[in-house]
């Protein structure tokens, strides 16, 4: 799925909000709507499929020969909702930001390498078929175990990449991991950027998910994503909770960076401040910080030259450069940097990082 379809179908979802605001009848069509193209554009739902899986973007420099990954870092890349494996590629100029961010040798000169991975989980715009999207509790279950190979091979640090919706599951990961293994594990994360993240919902969805239902079309992953809703701003107060106290056990710290759209779809701004900025403006690491872009286009990179690409490169070689001198000054006995100052070690995951909760 390109950027190019992504934009098309939320200009079509805004076109039918438009519609349905401004139409007198309430009435709900008996058939889809005149949309044949569309529709087939939509990505297919197979519901025998993972609801979430971890894709390496190219050939991983830690390979499974070795006993592990600590001298390796991994970032990902995560997708929002009705996003997929091509979320963070421009169509018009065909750049894929994931397979032309630079390894982390490149980045800073003291180094190890990094892995690079997409996360993909299922969600799809339309379907007549009536194939429900899942919700946002099975999603996160399956984001869970589908990261388990990271913390298996025990990378020195990850780090996230996360548009919209991707923002929202990268913190529902995080306080799995802090509820589920500890403060030690939750410090393998290292980072998370977010591009246009609706951290407390989006008064979009609202508007989507009814016409959703007058279509017939449940679709429960965009109900986490009503504005305002009580789950959101909760999760926020987890995460923030869990990264004091994980300060208090001198955890090494977890950074977050934020990146706003500034540019409308149509007549509508997907993501408005008030969501993507003012509940985490105490919370980030460096100024938010807003792009004349629409909400697809805060994904989408045209090149290396680009300006939302060269702020989340300075962002990230800023956050490796923190890392080496957080190593440095955190040596244990064998000279291998601590995550936390009583480091709990690698406590062992039953069925394989499996459904926790």
């Amino acid at each position: 799925m390109s950027n190019r379809d992504d934009t098309r179908r939320y200009l079509f979802a805004t076109l039918l909000t438009c519609s349905l605001v401004s139409s007198t009848a309430a009435s709900p069509p008996s058939s889809p709507p005149p949309t044949a193209s569309l529709a087939r554009d939509a990505s297919p739902v197979d519901s025998a499929a993972p609801l979430a899986t971890l894709e390496p973007v190219a050939t991983p420099a830690c390979t499974p020969d070795k006993p592990s990954c600590l001298a390796y870092d991994a970032i990902v890349f995560v997708h929002g909702i009705y996003g997929g494996a091509k979320t963070f590629t421009n169509s018009a100029t065909g750049f894929d930001w994931p397979s032309n961010f630079p390894p982390r040798g490149q980045l800073y000169p003291f180094s190890n390498t990094v892995d690079l991975f997409r996360l993909n989980y299922r969600t799809a715009l339309l379907s007549w078929a009536k194939a429900d999207n899942p919700d946002f509790a099975e999603v996160a279950r399956h984001v869970f175990k589908a990261l388990y190979p990271l913390r298996q091979r025990r990378y020195a640090t990850i780090g996230f990449i996360a548009h919209s919706l991707g923002g929202n599951i990268v913190f529902t990961y995080l306080t799995m991991v802090v509820d589920r293994l500890g403060h030690s594990y939750l410090a393998q994360n290292a980072f998370v950027i977010t591009l246009a993240t609706p951290v407390v919902g989006a008064e979009i969805a609202d508007i989507a998910h009814l016409l959703k239902g007058l279509l017939g079309i449940n679709d429960k992953l965009l109900t986490s994503l009503e504005n305002n809703n009580l789950y959101l701003r909760m999760l926020q107060i987890f995460v923030q909770e869990a990264r004091g106290k994980g300060g208090a056990f001198g955890c090494r710290p977890l950074d977050l960076h934020a990146a706003i759209e500034t540019k409308h779809i149509g007549p509508l701004l997907v993501v408005s401040p008030t969501s993507a900025a003012l509940p985490i403006a105490d919370a980030v690491n460096s100024p938010i910080i807003g792009f004349d872009r629409n909400h697809m286009e805060m994904a989408t990179p045209s090149g290396t030259d680009d300006e939302l690409y060269k702020w989340v490169l300075a962002r990230v070689t800023s956050e490796y450069a923190r890392l080496h001198d957080w190593g440095l000054a955190h040596l244990d006995k064998t000279g291998v940097p601590q995550r936390c100052r009583s480091d709990e070690g690698w406590p062992s995951e039953p069925n394989g990082g499996a459904n926790p909760f």
